[in-house]
């Protein structure tokens, strides 16, 4: 990340490497303070299924699991079980992959535990979060120059953004980064597609695709930007506007290629099917249409979703209706889709695409209803509440092997959560005041670059599309919002950088907005 208008080689450089040194150790503060990096229930299913991809890859190696399956097996011997229900831990079924866990990011975080590096996903965070932003720094220092050099124009923006969520998200062992990163490409190519060097534009294109490949959300999120993408690059210009659509269509296509190799490796290598959890299923239910649908029309042998309709009547319990304990649970009292047999299990996954449009045409305004209130709900939930590990992801991940210098353990913020209140007050001031600033300097004429305002409301976009995502489809949760929030103060920061440069730069009037 060279200076391109440092005056010195020497001291350019030496200050550069000042600067992005500076934004790293932002982005670790919250590992350096905890101790240990933060996990989720789902840190060792990802985990279990790339041990188990590798396997069945030929990649042999000593499992990450193996000392607590053994705790799991024994435990179960001492209790007389040999058969129940299923156990959230034991996750290494033969002949199903989970679909909704990225193949790609669960081989990478496999890889990384066997040998004992799994610290070294936050450095993959850093790196994709760095380069993310430098690519669009760099290319609008070079059209019209900057006022600090490009690699204090990259750093100080991520260093307020650490701030607010960045640094947790950054520490967390899941693919939640590659979210806002994701958006911060497809912002990039949209805005600046067309004046990028090839390498820039393969490079964006590279990190695109393993953003948008380490989850399923990305892949969504991906396709409900094209729209977004061909809309603002043709108000940009109507020359070459759809190169940055056919870019993003590239990024998204590799998503669904991803997706079809998926199931076709599974069947090929282990005869095994790719079940994706009925997350959108479940979010209908919760809503209301769904439920009262299969009220209305239930049983039927016609409609495959009615078996999960019969499960979910197991028990009088009203949260068994939640989409959470729908997807999840395995307990008698809340549980049902996890109790069903495997064959209805995948039965009623497949039919998850279906129902949906089922529900709708019968209920459309009470579909769009809850769509927008799931969306208005995602969009103000923005606490970093679900990142902080507690006692059940504990002893969900515990005895798993994969850490270099700590365990699957509390931190130290991470028993006592009182500081969490105070935090969470302090970042949704600094996420309101940022959208301030964004408003101001996108709406005042002739402050900032028209491009750089571009891709400020590409970003906005983005987290909308983000909210529509995990809120409108899946569960609305602290975790999905915070994921992605942090990049308001760093487009404030951008615009203000930019604001200040308009200031000691003559800019060239078709550069203004």
């Amino acid at each position: 990340m060279a200076d391109s208008n440092a005056t010195g080689a020497g001291g350019g450089t030496g200050r550069a490497v000042i600067w992005i040194a500076a934004a790293v150790i932002a982005c670790l503060s919250v590992f350096l303070i905890n101790g240990r990096p933060l996990f989720y229930f789902d840190t060792v299913g990802y985990i279990s299924q790339g041990h188990t991809g590798l396997r069945q890859l030929g990649i042999r190696g000593e499992s990450p699991l193996n000392v607590r399956m053994e705790k799991i097996r024994a435990q179960k011997a001492a209790e007389g079980v040999v058969e129940g229900v299923p156990d959230t831990t034991e996750i290494e079924a033969e002949n199903t992959v989970d679909g909704s866990r990225s193949t790609v990011y669960a081989l990478t975080t496999a890889l990384l535990a066997r040998f004992h590096a799994l610290e070294g996903l936050m450095l993959l965070n850093i790196a994709a979060v760095l380069i993310a932003i430098w690519l669009p720094m760099r290319v609008a220092s070079r059209r019209w120059g900057l006022s600090v050099p490009v690699s204090e124009a990259v750093a100080l923006p991520v260093i307020v953004a650490c701030l607010g969520s960045l640094p947790f998200f950054v520490a967390y062992l899941m693919p939640d980064t590659f979210a806002p990163v994701l958006l911060l490409v497809i912002g990039t190519l949209t805005v600046f597609g067309r004046g990028m060097r090839p390498w820039e534009v393969i490079l964006a294109i590279l990190v695109g695709i393993f953003a948008i490949v380490s989850h399923l959300s990305h892949l969504a999120i991906g396709l409900v930007m094209i729209p977004a993408v061909a809309l603002i690059s043709l108000i940009l210009s109507r020359q070459r506007w759809w190169l940055p659509v056919a870019y993003v269509a590239l990024i998204v296509g590799a998503g669904f290629t991803e997706q079809s190799l998926l199931r076709t490796a599974a069947k090929a290598v282990s005869d095994a099917e790719v079940v994706i959890k009925p997350y959108i299923t479940a979010r209908m239910i919760e809503d209301g249409p769904g439920l009262k649908y299969l009220d209305k029309y239930c049983p039927d042998a016609h409609i495959p979703t009615c078996k999960l309709h019969e499960a979910l009547q197991w028990s009088d319990d009203p949260y068994r209706i939640t989409a959470s304990h729908i997807t999840f649970e395995t307990s008698p009292r809340l549980g049902s889709f996890r109790l069903m047999t495997p064959e209805n299990q995948k039965a009623v996954a497949d039919d998850q695409i279906a129902f949906f449009f089922a529900v709708l045409r019968d209920q459309p305004f009470g579909v769009f209803r809850a769509l927008l209130r799931n969306v208005f709900v995602q969009a103000g939930w923005v606490s970093v509440e679900m990142t902080i590990p507690t006692d059940n992801i504990i002893a969900q991940n515990a005895d798993v092997t994969g850490l270099a210098f700590s365990t699957f353990d509390h931190g130290r913020i991470t028993r006592d959560t009182a500081w969490l209140g105070p935090v969470t007050l302090w970042q949704q001031f600094l996420y309101a005041a940022s959208l301030a600033v964004i408003l101001a300097l996108v709406l005042l004429p002739r402050r900032v670059p028209g491009e750089i305002k571009a891709l400020a409301v590409m970003v906005i976009l983005g987290i909308l599309a983000n909210a529509l995502v995990c809120g409108g489809i899946s569960q609305p949760a602290t975790r999905y919002g915070a994921r992605v929030i942090w990049l308001l103060p760093l487009i404030a920061t951008i615009l203000v950088v930019f604001a200040r440069r308009s200031r000691r730069f003559d800019v060239p009037a078709e550069a203004r907005a």
